[in-house]
């Protein structure tokens, strides 16, 4: 009995996985991108020597979307997590 509500939890995590995929593929790409692109602005401001507006805006938009971006992964998953155990008769 424990063994079949143990797959039916593993085949609902895959079935949300799948659900979710695109859009946390979508996250995870446009996460990467303002990681170099903050890369870069911090890198080329230290070989430059200085800090100029340019530099600063790509270091705060790029970590402000990163930021936006690491949330909702994360409000994706916790919502995954609340469908799961909604489903499991709310937890212990």
């Amino acid at each position: 009995m424990a063994n079949n509500d143990l797959q039916e939890r593993v085949q609902a995590i895959k079935e949300i996985s799948s659900f979710y995929r695109l859009e946390r593929i979508i996250y995870i790409c446009v996460i990467v991108f303002c990681f170099i692109v903050f890369a870069a602005s911090v890198l080329l401001s230290l070989f430059r020597g200085e800090l100029g507006s340019v530099e600063i805006s790509s270091m705060f938009s790029s970590g402000g979307v990163i930021t936006v971006m690491t949330g909702r992964l994360m409000h994706m998953w916790n919502r995954s997590m609340q469908m799961l155990d909604g489903a499991s008769g709310g937890g212990e």
